[in-house]
């Protein structure tokens, strides 16, 4: 099991700088985001979104003044784009 866990701390950690070192395409869509999400995108680092591996933002746009939780499970690119969409109230 810690030969597993290695490898995939090797692939995400060492080899992976950006999305052009994927070695496969089951992490792209051809989906484009909602109009508020592309308006939010150029407000995130770039670093950030380099290292979005991710199928697009899986949050609806209608969110003012909603709480929302991440788990954490990536570079945080979506708890940017939430913050955005929640508004000042959520």
């Amino acid at each position: 099991m810690s030969n597993i866990i290695e490898s995939v701390k090797e692939y995400y950690g060492k080899e992976l700088q950006s999305k052009n070192d994927l070695k496969e395409s089951s992490c792209c869509c051809t989906e484009k985001p909602s109009a508020e999400v592309r308006d939010i995108l150029p407000m995130i680092a770039g670093e950030i979104k380099d290292r979005f591996y991710g199928c697009g933002s899986p949050l609806p746009s209608l969110l003012e003044g909603m709480t929302v939780l991440d788990l954490g499970c990536g570079t945080g690119r979506d708890v940017y784009i939430a913050s955005k969409l929640v508004g000042e109230s959520g």
